[in-house]
């Protein structure tokens, strides 16, 4: 068997459709020859059964492979199933291509669509005779042409063949224009198909050069969190002129969790998703391919220990001279309240006179802390802020040990007293009312205190059919 030649960036589906419109052949007889099975059903853009399908053309499976499927977008986005995926789509299992793909993960099981653009197929017609069905204006989630710059049509595809859907029609509508944004992440995603046909270097996680490159746009602070607030809304402000995408776009502008998967080390992600973002951090795919990563080391968490360290022994040094605390604020930057706690952590005499907080005062709130009283009380006694008296029982690290072993035999002294009095108040309760009825006492117990809750519920009893009441 031979297939028509393949033109330029050809969808390999369509080459098979073209093959069987000038063959003559019918959809099933040509699965049931090629790939075993008359009721196969061939994706659009991730066609399984590669290695049959070279084998009888006498081409190479890799080759059809990168250059005639979306599959190098997924093996680039989702390096962890890139091998499973690879092997699924060569021997001809579609059904676990499709899992591995991660597709339904991301809620892109839905109908499927073929895309393409009234003026391609103009030009196609004109320059070689033929329309044809284009690789790159199937990536999911484009919209545009980034040739032409006009918006993509589709029509999807509702029969089990696909192979009988025919070739792009000629529509004598007018194209209509698409808006820049799109056309951006267009060509940003024709792009990095082209370059994935050749063979790759290691370019390392897609996650650290996203944070390098946030980085330099000033959207990571020196210690390396995320200023998540103003780049979602610089990311999102693009998005208002692209067609909604149903679970593509971010689902309003608080939507934190769709940059924090980005962002993640070996978070699995739809690669439209990548794209753009990717079209909107680097505007090239070529540029995000060379960019440089590993992330800088100002961002590591060995480097954040370290400045913290210097910045303590900075501060400590100056307070030890006798400096007052807003000179020290002026060189150092730290606020009031950390100098004033690093210099009572390390015991280091301040130059001041409290209206308030003196020796006397402080031993009585550590007197009435250590007793277990609460700091609200604490501060109503002492007629002081609840935070001063937050700060000053955090600089002693026993007193904070002793207070939370405390509030652990609070809390379970309470739940245990609410669980024996609802006993007895109902003794013939089972476990599943007890739970339902003393849900927050019975679940803490159930996480801090399991040996003693089970002695106390009462016996677990047998299931019952339907319809039998409890005597």
């Amino acid at each position: 068997m031979e297939l028509p030649r393949a033109f330029p960036d050809e969808l390999l589906l369509g080459r098979l459709i073209r093959h069987l419109l000038l063959s003559g052949e019918s959809s099933c007889s040509f699965c049931l020859r090629v790939l075993g099975s008359s009721r196969s059903s061939l994706h659009p853009f991730l066609t399984a059964g590669i290695s049959s399908i070279a084998k009888l053309a006498n081409e190479d499976a890799g080759k059809l492979l990168t250059c005639q499927t979306l599959a190098p977008l997924f093996f680039f986005y989702l390096p962890q199933h890139a091998s499973s995926l690879k092997e699924d789509l060569l021997r001809g299992d579609g059904a676990r291509a499709i899992r591995h793909s991660q597709l339904p993960s991301f809620c892109g099981g839905g109908a499927l669509h073929l895309k393409w653009c009234p003026l391609c197929v103009s030009e196609d017609l004109f320059r070689i005779g033929v329309a044809y069905w284009h690789r790159a204006h199937q990536i999911p989630g484009t919209t545009s042409c980034w040739i032409h710059r006009v918006r993509l049509m589709s029509t999807e595809l509702k029969t089990r063949q696909r192979l009988n859907e025919g070739l792009p029609p000629l529509d004598p509508r007018k194209a209509q224009a698409a808006t820049a944004f799109e056309n951006d992440v267009a060509q940003f995603g024709a792009e990095l198909l082209f370059q994935l046909k050749r063979p790759q270097p290691a370019t390392g996680d897609m996650a650290e050069k996203y944070r390098t490159r946030l980085y330099e746009l000033g959207y990571i602070t020196p210690n390396g969190c995320v200023r998540r607030k103003p780049l979602m809304r610089a990311f999102t402000s693009g998005l208002a002129t692209y067609p909604p995408q149903k679970s593509l776009f971010p689902r309003h502008n608080s939507d934190y969790h769709y940059i924090s998967t980005l962002l993640s080390d070996g978070a699995s992600c739809h690669p439209f998703r990548h794209l753009l973002f990717g079209a909107w951090l680097f505007r090239s795919a070529e540029d995000m391919l060379l960019y440089p990563a590993p992330i800088a080391e100002s961002n590591s968490h060995e480097a954040t220990n370290n400045k913290q360290r210097e910045d303590e022994k900075q501060g400590l040094t100056l307070l030890k001279q006798g400096l007052s605390l807003a000179a020290v604020y002026r060189m150092t930057g730290k606020s009031r309240c950390y100098l004033k706690r690093l210099a009572a952590v390390y015991g280091v005499k301040l130059n001041l006179k409290p209206k308030q907080l003196n020796e006397e005062l402080q031993q009585r709130i550590f007197r009435l802390a250590g007793l277990g009283v609460h700091r609200r009380r604490i501060s109503q006694i002492c007629s002081i802020g609840v935070g001063s008296v937050e700060q000053l029982i955090s600089t002693d690290p026993d007193l904070v040990k002793w207070r939370k072993l405390c509030h652990f035999e609070s809390k379970r002294r309470r739940s245990r007293v609410q669980v024996l009095r609802y006993r007895q108040m109902n003794p013939r309760a089972l476990r599943r009312e007890i739970k339902r009825d003393c849900s927050a006492a019975f679940f803490w117990l159930y996480h801090n205190d399991h040996e003693w809750l089970e002695r106390m519920l009462p016996p677990a009893t047998q299931p019952r059919p339907r319809g039998k009441q409890r005597t």
